[in-house]
Protein backbone atom coordinates (compact mmCIF):
# COMPACT_ATOMS: atom_id res chain seq x y z
CA UNK A 1 0.00 0.00 0.00
CA UNK A 2 1.61 3.47 -1.05
CA UNK A 3 0.43 6.13 1.44
CA UNK A 4 0.01 10.12 1.18
CA UNK A 5 0.01 11.96 4.27
CA UNK A 6 -0.49 15.83 4.25
CA UNK A 7 -1.01 18.86 6.60
CA UNK A 8 -2.86 22.00 6.87
CA UNK A 9 -3.53 24.52 9.68
CA UNK A 10 -5.79 27.28 10.74
CA UNK A 11 -6.98 29.38 13.67
CA UNK A 12 -9.97 31.30 15.05
CA UNK A 13 -8.75 34.58 16.32
CA UNK A 14 -5.47 34.40 17.10
CA UNK A 15 -2.42 32.76 15.51
CA UNK A 16 -1.08 31.86 18.25
CA UNK A 17 -3.70 29.19 19.09
CA UNK A 18 -3.36 27.82 15.50
CA UNK A 19 -4.54 23.80 15.04
CA UNK A 20 -3.17 21.36 12.37
CA UNK A 21 -4.97 18.77 10.69
CA UNK A 22 -2.72 15.83 9.68
CA UNK A 23 -4.09 12.94 7.45
CA UNK A 24 -2.79 9.66 5.91
CA UNK A 25 -4.87 8.49 2.53
CA UNK A 26 -4.24 6.17 -0.06
CA UNK A 27 -2.04 6.97 -2.92
CA UNK A 28 -4.24 5.23 -5.15
CA UNK A 29 -7.86 5.81 -4.35
CA UNK A 30 -7.37 8.67 -2.03
CA UNK A 31 -9.01 7.13 0.59
CA UNK A 32 -8.48 8.44 4.58
CA UNK A 33 -6.76 6.25 6.58
CA UNK A 34 -5.95 7.93 9.81
CA UNK A 35 -6.45 11.70 10.86
CA UNK A 36 -5.62 13.74 13.65
CA UNK A 37 -6.44 17.34 14.81
CA UNK A 38 -4.30 19.38 17.70
CA UNK A 39 -1.70 21.94 17.94
CA UNK A 40 1.79 20.87 15.89
CA UNK A 41 3.51 19.32 18.76
CA UNK A 42 5.18 15.97 19.29
CA UNK A 43 2.30 14.70 20.89
CA UNK A 44 -0.52 15.02 18.16
CA UNK A 45 2.14 13.46 15.57
CA UNK A 46 2.36 10.64 17.91
CA UNK A 47 -1.49 9.95 18.29
CA UNK A 48 -1.31 10.07 14.46
CA UNK A 49 1.66 6.99 14.23
CA UNK A 50 -0.76 5.40 16.62
CA UNK A 51 -3.50 5.39 14.63
CA UNK A 52 -1.34 4.27 12.06
CA UNK A 53 -0.55 1.05 14.66
CA UNK A 54 -3.89 0.27 15.63
CA UNK A 55 -4.62 -0.29 12.26
CA UNK A 56 -1.38 -2.84 11.59
CA UNK A 57 0.43 0.32 9.20
CA UNK A 58 4.31 0.26 9.59
CA UNK A 59 5.74 3.30 7.76
CA UNK A 60 8.98 2.32 6.53
CA UNK A 61 10.15 5.59 5.05
CA UNK A 62 8.94 9.52 5.75
CA UNK A 63 9.58 12.08 3.73
CA UNK A 64 9.48 15.59 5.47
CA UNK A 65 10.15 19.28 5.38
CA UNK A 66 12.42 18.52 8.28
CA UNK A 67 10.16 19.63 11.07
CA UNK A 68 11.29 19.30 14.04
CA UNK A 69 8.30 17.16 15.66
CA UNK A 70 8.82 13.91 12.84
CA UNK A 71 11.83 13.49 14.84
CA UNK A 72 10.86 12.84 18.10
Amino acid sequence: MSLKVDEMWSYVGKKKQSRWLWWVEDAVTGEIIAFVFGRRTHQTFRHLLSLLEQAKIEVIRWITDSWWAYFG
